[in-house]
């Protein structure tokens, strides 16, 4: 039976997420009386209002938080004059109702809600509120003139982002989430089961030791060449012992293979039934970007009246969703460019006028959904950002030299996110410190991000924004720095290059690396990771670098092995590791490892300022042919993985989607000098990698190739028939290794 301190706590638990809501109806419908001052508030407007204060009042009583219903209460006051036609709405008044709710969430979001920090701000709230709603006003057709004193309104502490203890969850999703939780029970049963098959094959082997452990004696006088001390018990003993041990790996060989149908089927059913249950939980955590759009409006009013500007905010979210972590930084990225737009981007109305301009300006927000992307847009009708001025700007600062002052379009934009960059002269409450923009490019960069500006003179301007829907999951690459394996974003990667001679070069006092003949910063990421010696590193000819981009910005970051391409279930690291340099979270790996999740932006940004010296090392000579090797495969992800690999490894590849596709390209290059190997999978439409093998075996111009199948057909009938189609080497992708597969093409080689 539960106390009443338990209920207590549930009752406040709920009244947590319900006060939310009812603030944000006040908000929201005050915003949209502010917005026609000169029309009179509909009754079911201000019904509307004095339904959600009373709710609230009425909660905060029953969750026990006094603080929280005296607000509640004068605020139902004020409505109530409002309905009672005894108070006309002004700007001045929602100021006030304003400050209240704010200082509600505040009391809310305290470890003890209601808790009082600041009495004075709390008493004069109220006494405001009290005058307000005892106030005699005229009739509304007459002008009513401020009701507050001329004195500065109370100064309340801001709330934070609230963080979600609860959300609400359909019932049919519950249901469905219900449903897969009994399939994935019924999958834990098959593989119980399925351990206790193997489990039962250990007598097998127990009684196999114990026929061994008899014909020992004999073996070893065969190995010494001692038949004459033969008999017939001997061969009888070594007889029965091959009959056994035939019998063993038939029965072995039967139950493996059948255990191996079941672990797939198992495997299948698991995959599947985690797939869904994952997605379900994901829809749990979506929100409706609409949720986020009434603290943005309220926003952008006390800015415009902050910075004495008129300003329409027009939003379409278009039913948006996104993950709740993603809504809670796309609010904080709005509010940046909101105040970047009121202060920068607005004019004052006296401006706008004389630029034949309406003297209330407008702000555009639009959202929309494109795959697994989030895409929002944040328009001002402004004056624009003037480029040259950011150029003037850029040579004061020493941004850039007088010879680099010629610089393109998309460069000086790129300079208005720079640390301490701002077009303003003079620092003000809302902007003018440089921050604002850099803040909101790094948060839109760590999320896996981009941000682009276009801006027009006279006109306004226009951040195009594009974020996952979601933190939790994302594509990754291993890879092998200094003995430990890390994961790197697939969004930052753009491609692999081997970090030969050729490519390598001397430019200002740096190394660089060319890529498509662009000078690329080189560096070592054991030397920026910290785990290795600064100092001069000696360059393989076969080592990959990796060339990483966050927007406009690319390096080429040197690594031992690039490994495989995985899905990430991203885990984000707890307090104190929340914010460790050059880390964004971590991936469990499949052997239970963990792998840290590499910053690119930290690397990026770490990179362009380090300097390091390299010299190619001598030992490994540059080969005067590249040799050429077809790689064939259906799955364009496993080719472009082959691919990379090769090619940092020094290797010329072509490639294939399918075995006939493979035959017809190897009869066309044997013109041209052919290829010296082919990779191919197994499993692919029109003709499989076994049937490639023996056209190959059974053609006098190709026979000689060497051929090299990788492929998940793992079982022993599948290996041996890969060997028997002609095979030089068969490679399981299960337990691929980017070092074997290199060692085996250099040997067949």
């Amino acid at each position: 039976m539960l106390s009443n301190d338990d209920i207590q706590a549930q009752v406040l638990a709920v009244f947590r997420a319900e006060q939310a809501e009812h603030r944000q109806t006040i908000v929201d419908l005050l915003l949209d009386l502010e917005r026609t001052p000169e029309q009179s508030p509909q009754p079911e407007q201000i019904d509307r209002l004095f339904r959600a204060a009373h709710s609230l009042k009425g909660g905060a009583r029953a969750a026990g938080v006094s603080t929280v219903e005296q607000l509640a209460h004068q605020i139902e006051n004020v409505f109530a004059a409002l309905r009672q036609q005894r108070l006309t709405l002004t700007p001045d008044i929602c100021d006030v109702i304003y400050h209240a709710l704010d200082l509600i969430g505040v009391l809310m979001d305290q470890a003890v809600p209601g808790t009082v920090a600041d009495a004075a701000a709390f008493t004069a709230l109220l006494e405001q509120l009290m005058a307000i709603s005892q106030v005699d006003a005229p009739p509304p057709s007459v002008a009513k003139p401020a009701v507050l004193p001329p004195s500065q309104p109370v100064a309340v502490p801001s709330a934070p982002a609230p963080s979600e203890t609860s959300v609400r969850v359909e019932v049919s999703l519950l249901d469905q989430m219900l449903n897969e939780v009994g399939e994935l029970l019924t999958s834990t049963l098959r593989v119980r089961q399925l351990a206790r098959d193997v489990q039962s094959l250990l007598p097998q082997f127990e009684r196999w030791r114990r026929t061994w452990r008899r014909v020992v004696p004999v073996i070893q006088r065969v190995q010494r060449r001692d038949t004459g001390t033969f008999n017939r018990d001997d061969v009888q003993a070594l007889a029965t012992a091959l009959v056994f041990a035939n019998e063993v790996i038939d029965t072995l060989g039967a139950a493996v293979n059948r255990l191996t149908d079941h672990a797939r089927e198992d495997y299948d059913r698991l995959s599947s039934v985690s797939t869904r249950l994952q997605s379900h939980v994901q829809q749990t955590r979506m929100a409706p970007l609409s949720g986020i759009i009434g603290p943005l409006r309220l926003h952008v009013r006390d800015l415009a009246r902050s910075a004495g500007k008129s300003i329409e905010f027009v939003v379409d979210d278009g039913g948006a969703e996104a993950d709740r972590q993603v809504l809670d930084q796309v609010r904080e990225i709005c509010l940046h460019l909101l105040r970047n737009a009121v202060d920068h981007g607005i004019e004052p109305p006296e401006v706008r006028q004389a630029a034949g301009k309406s003297p209330i300006g407008t702000i555009t927000f639009s959202a929309s959904v494109a795959g697994d992307r989030l895409l929002l847009s944040l328009r001002d009708d402004g004056q624009g950002i003037d480029l040259e001025q950011v150029r003037q700007l850029a040579l004061e600062t020493g941004l850039i030299t007088r010879e680099q002052a010629d610089v393109d379009r998309s460069t000086l934009l790129d300079l208005i996110f720079l640390p301490g960059f701002s077009t303003k002269r003079n620092v003000s409450t809302l902007s003018g410190r440089g921050v604002g923009l850099d803040v909101v490019r790094t948060t839109v960069e760590r999320m896996g991000g981009q941000i682009r500006v276009d801006t027009v003179v006279g006109q306004g301007t226009t951040f195009l924004l594009s974020l996952p829907l979601t933190l939790q999951r994302s594509h990754g690459l291993l890879v092998k720095i200094a003995g430990h394996t890390f994961a790197l974003p697939l969004d930052s990667l753009q491609r692999i290059v081997a970090a030969n001679r050729d490519r390598v070069r001397m430019l200002e006092g740096r190394t660089v690396l060319l890529v498509e003949n662009r000078p690329l910063p080189l560096i070592p990421l054991d030397q920026l990771l910290g785990l290795s010696a600064n100092g001069t590193v000696a360059l393989d000819t076969t080592q990959p670098a990796l060339v990483l981009g966050v927007n406009e910005r690319q390096i080429a970051c040197l690594v031992d092995e690039v490994s495989e391409e995985l899905e990430l279930v991203v885990q984000r690291l707890p307090a104190p590791l929340q914010r460790v340099q050059f880390v964004s979270g971590a991936a469990i790996l499949a052997d239970g490892s963990v792998a840290p999740i590499l910053d690119p932006v930290d690397l990026v940004r770490a990179a362009l300022t380090m300097r390091h010296t390299l010299h190619i090392s001598d030992q490994t000579p540059t080969p005067q042919t590249t040799p050429a090797i077809l790689v064939v495969d259906d799955s364009i992800t496993t080719r472009t993985l082959e691919k990379n690999i090769l090619e940092a490894a020094g290797y010329r590849v072509i490639l294939a989607t399918n075995g006939q596709e493979a035959l017809d390209q190897l009869h066309t290059l044997q013109a041209s000098g052919g290829c010296q190997l082919v990779l191919s999978d197994v499993d692919m439409p029109k003709l499989n990698g076994f049937e490639l093998t023996e056209r190959i075996r059974s053609d006098p111009q190709l026979r000689h190739l060497p051929v090299v199948l990788v492929t998940s057909l793992d079982s022993p009938a599948d290996r041996e028939r890969g060997l028997a189609a002609g095979a030089d080497a068969y490679i399981v992708k299960r337990a691929f290794d980017q070092q074997a597969l290199l060692a085996t093409i250099a040997r067949l080689l």
